[in-house]
């Protein structure tokens, strides 16, 4: 499993995972509902997003690929 983490601030930022790599993490509204868009660099792993009950400290999720699930884990940091 890989953890990514993450401010909970409600603010786009730059996210690291455990495993090293790197992306970004987009934070708008849709429809008057926050979500979050997670999208990784050089492909690393795939992209998401989540809605705003779904985001959470110790949030664990399983993304779908076409060749492959990745299991990952949402931590926040300080």
């Amino acid at each position: 499993m890989t953890t990514i983490y993450v401010h909970d601030n409600n603010q786009s930022q730059n996210i690291t995972c455990s495993d090293g790599s790197q992306g970004v993490l987009r934070v708008s509204k849709m429809n008057n509902a926050v979500r979050y868009n997670f999208k990784f660099y050089s492909h690393a792993h795939l992209g998401f997003w989540l809605d705003k009950h779904q985001f959470y400290d110790g949030k664990t999720l399983i993304v779908k690929g076409v060749l492959e699930n990745e299991r990952l884990e949402i931590k926040f940091v300080n």
